[in-house]
């Protein structure tokens, strides 16, 4: 009995990395660095969703609520599919509360691919993607959005939708980490192929409300033939600087919306139901905190561009989200640094005090795609810009 062999993992998991993001967001915090890595706001949510968070719970909103959303909130999220894009979901059988995106997006995967399919991801991509395609069984085919434009190349997106394995392609946009609002041609491009080739969407769409300078989010469930094969997924988090409630919602045709609400069920049964609550009224704010919201994370953009630029960075200002990506291979010739970004990164956090996240860390397919960027988050509070800049001045 003694000889027996230590227990082994599931071989699914040696497909998985560790989160670059959080890993180094943990260092950033224990060295005293500036997270400007995470895309994490460093400030609360808009007041009235506080206090009805805090009213629920004082109106003893604890128990669970049904599965799929609290009625309410499914109602809510409805209207607002409406007002922004004109997309009519059914409360009762097309929209689903999730615990955040990230849930979302399993939920999703695990809903409409089978072990042995395929599923095509746009990359630079959140980490999660990959994550939840190795959960399905499936197989991730990558392709690169390549800098500096981080322009979608239509041939090469075609040829891997033309794939006879692929069920599925998942993306975003407002686009994280690049901050490109993919334009009408790009948008076109997906919805043509994915009903040529019977393939399901999956969007994510959680920097919707985010958008500078003339650019304007358009959901890819609004083409013809589209809403009926897209699932498009949100939350709370980035729109209402409330990363740690954990609330998203995915919505999508009914019988994908079954299977979705499958998945959930059996694995986070139901979001926080005092902040599912409070959802209620963030999702009813009016148009004026929207266009309060785009003001707001344009003027931290600039701010931002501005510091990197002055610090030695190479830096345009992003279309949409709220992150840029820097060019910092320059700056490390200069300084006589490592030129790769892992080196570069965890200098900026040892020497420097500024915590980002590799560019490399969002390609799967080819890192070197990514080497010579960093990623900078910039939700962040005027305290914070303030002490960013001072940390910068090292570099000039």
């Amino acid at each position: 009995m003694g000889d027996a062999p230590p227990p082994t993992a599931a071989r699914r998991t040696e497909a998985l990395f560790p989160s670059t993001i959080r890993g180094l967001t943990a260092y950033a915090h224990q060295r005293g660095a500036i997270n400007m890595g995470q895309g994490s706001p460093d400030f609360p949510p808009p007041p009235e969703v506080v206090e009805a968070a805090r009213q629920a719970l004082a109106d003893g909103v604890h128990q669970y609520v049904p599965t799929w959303g609290l009625p309410a909130l499914r109602q809510a999220l409805s209207e607002k599919a409406q007002r922004f894009q004109g997309l009519a979901y059914d409360p009762e059988t097309e929209t689903t509360v999730t615990c955040g995106v990230t849930e979302a997006v399993i939920s999703a995967l695990l809903a409409v691919v089978d072990a042995g399919d395929e599923v095509v991801i746009l990359e630079p991509a959140h980490e999660n993607y990959h994550a939840g395609v190795v959960f399905a069984g499936a197989t991730p085919i990558f392709v690169p959005i390549r800098p500096p434009t981080h322009r979608v190349d239509p041939d090469e997106l075609a040829a891997a939708m033309a794939r006879p394995g692929v069920r599925a392609v998942i993306f975003n946009s407002p686009h994280n980490p690049s901050g490109r609002v993919f334009d009408e041609d790009e948008l076109a491009t997906l919805a043509r192929l994915c009903t040529q080739h019977d393939v399901v969407a999956i969007s994510d769409e959680i920097y919707e409300h985010m958008t500078y300078d003339g650019h304007a989010h358009v959901a890819i469930a609004t083409h013809p033939g589209m809403k009926e094969r897209t699932i498009t997924i949100s939350g709370l988090s980035k729109t209402y600087a409330a990363t740690g409630w954990r609330v998203g919602w995915a919505y999508a045709p009914a019988a994908l919306t079954d299977a979705i609400r499958k998945v959930h069920d059996f694995t986070t049964i139901c979001a926080p139901s005092p902040l599912q609550q409070a959802a209620v009224t963030a999702a009813r704010l009016p148009d004026a905190y929207y266009e309060e919201l785009r003001a707001f994370y344009r003027a931290r953009r600039d701010r931002t561009v501005g510091m990197l630029r002055e610090a030695g960075f190479e830096a345009t200002p992003p279309e949409g989200a709220y992150y840029l990506m820097a060019g910092m291979e320059r700056l490390a010739e200069r300084l006589g640094r490592d030129a790769d970004d892992q080196a570069f990164a965890h200098y900026l956090i040892d020497e420097v005090g500024v915590g980002t996240v590799p560019g490399s860390s969002f390609y799967r397919s080819d890192p070197g795609l990514g080497r010579g960027l960093l990623r900078f988050a910039f939700p962040k509070s005027d305290a914070t810009l303030d002490e960013l800049e001072r940390r910068l001045a090292v570099l000039r």
